[in-house]
Parts: C-alpha cells; structure tokens; sequence
C-alpha cells in the first residue's frame, strides 16, 4: 500500500502534468484574433493546389480553402516564408516539432498519417486526393500500373506517392485497402512537387520512366502542355486533413466547425470542381 505521501507526490505530479498540457489550451487561437491574421507556411509551386499566377499572386484550391477560413475565422491570411525568401521545406511542414511558432496551420493536401500525428493535431478534413501514374507521351512500355515495376519513378519526397512505392503501412484512419501493384520500383524522391515533372519532361527514360502523383496535378501539367499520359487506374484515395500544432483545443475545435460548414454549404465542392475539376471532397 503506498504511503500518503507517495500519494500526494504523485497527486501533485499529475497536477503538475496537467497544467503544462492545457497550458497552450487557447493560445494560438488568442493570438490570432489578437493580432488579426492566421499564419500558414508559402507552399512549393504545385498546380492547381498551389501556385503564382501571373499577376504574382498566391493562388490555387490549398490557398483559397485557407483564405476562406481565415474569413471565416474574421482574420486575413498571412503567408510565411524563410528569411532569404524561399519556400517552407515539405518535411519540416510535416514535422510538427520544426514549426517553432512560426505559423498556425497548414493547408497543403496533408495526409493524416500515424507518424505525422505524433508531433501533430489533424482536427479536419476537407478533401480526398486521388493519385495516379503519367509517363511521358513517347513511352510505349508502360500500359499499366504492373509496368512500373522496376522502373525509375519520381516523387516528391516524404509524400504518400513514396510511402506507397516503399509498400510502408500509410498508418490513415478510414482508408481503404489499397492494392500494391509495382514491384521493386527505383525510386527517385525529390524535395520539389514540381521537380519529379521537370525530369520526366526532359525525355522518356531520360532521367525519369514516370511520375506518381495527384490526378488533379498530372492534369494540370498535361493542360500546360506538357508531353504527358496518364496510364493505368487510380493507385489509391487519402484523406487530406488541416494541421495544427497539438495542445489549442479551441483553435481545433474553431477550424472543425468551419472546415464542416464549408462542406455543408458547398464551398468546398465549389472549389474542388473549379481548380481540380471534379468533386473531391467526398470518398
């Protein structure tokens, strides 16, 4: 039996405990009524998500569902970028213990993995990405997804396209099985989204035999013009969730309630159709 005093160490303890994991309970939230605006990194150059369009604005579907929640929330849209201007690296986004405060939230066609989900919080989700196979429009060899295997594959780095390729565990809550269908792949990950599309445009087999990658993004590049395919079938649907540093429960609860709204109301599809080109936010 422990002794009172035991007893009371481990009540003060847990207390203690306690305190510090509720103490950032609202913080952020505060602080961004306070200061009138919401804080989200500047994004890699990914059409239709993300992009500059030709006046130099900051645009594309991941940037206007931000906007719209930050009207929602009554606040503007602030874009943060490195000092020397450049944009936030992908997997410093997906590390929650590299924000250090310098933004809020993240809305970038994030999956909710198991691993990410450590370090931090997905209160929401506001759409489902849909990846496929290109290669290039010379290509003749690769018909199906079975006639990747053993080809060179570009990806960008630390997202579900290598996740997939590795045959790792996608560690989703709510996805469904997905079926590996390309055996012993070279993989080439690449720190841009943009990076795996420049390589493959140099030439089939070139550099690159092919690209995974979101549908929306492939069309994309094809619509620009770019000597592209897609072959074989959709390799598999992910949740695309919100992110945000673990410990706001009132920041958490704030973006579930619009993000929920958005779809309600249409907002959402709205915005899938106009920039993916087909409904997107449901599975």
């Amino acid at each position: 039996m422990k002794s009172t005093t035991t007893i009371l160490r481990i009540l003060v303890t847990l207390l203690v405990l306690g305190t510090f994991t509720d103490a950032k309970a609202g913080e952020v939230l505060d602080r961004i009524k306070k200061d009138g605006v919401i804080r989200m990194p500047q994004q890699s150059e990914w059409s239709p998500f993300s992009f500059t369009d030709s006046s130099g604005v900051l645009t594309g579907f991941d940037y206007e569902v931000a906007r719209e929640i930050a009207r929602r929330i009554g606040v503007t849209l602030k874009i943060v970028k490195n000092a020397d201007g450049s944009n936030i690296p992908w997997k410093e986004q997906t590390d929650g213990l590299k924000w250090a405060g310098n933004y809020d939230f993240v809305a970038a066609s994030m999956t909710p993995t198991a691993k990410r989900a450590e370090h931090i919080d997905f209160p929401v989700t506001y759409y489902f990405a849909l990846a496929a196979i290109c290669v290039h429009a010379d290509n003749t060899t690769i018909k199906t997804d079975a006639n990747a295997s053993g080809k060179r594959i570009g990806v960008q780095k630390a997202a579900t396209y290598e996740t997939y390729l590795r045959r790792q565990p996608f560690g989703v809550k709510g996805m469904g099985q997905v079926e590996l269908k390309i055996d012993n792949p070279i993989i080439v990950p690449l720190d841009d989204a943009r990076e795996p599309f420049n390589q493959l445009a140099e030439g089939d087999g070139v550099k690159l035999d092919a690209v995974i990658s979101y549908l929306p993004a492939i069309m994309d590049q094809i619509k620009q013009g770019k000597p592209f395919k897609v072959v074989g079938t959709p390799l598999f649907y992910v949740p695309q969730s919100v992110a945000i540093q673990p410990g706001d429960k009132e920041l958490a609860a704030l973006l579930t309630k619009i993000v929920t709204e958005m779809h309600d109301d249409g907002t959402l599809s709205a915005l899938s159709v106009k920039w993916l080109g087909l409904d997107m936010t449901t599975y």
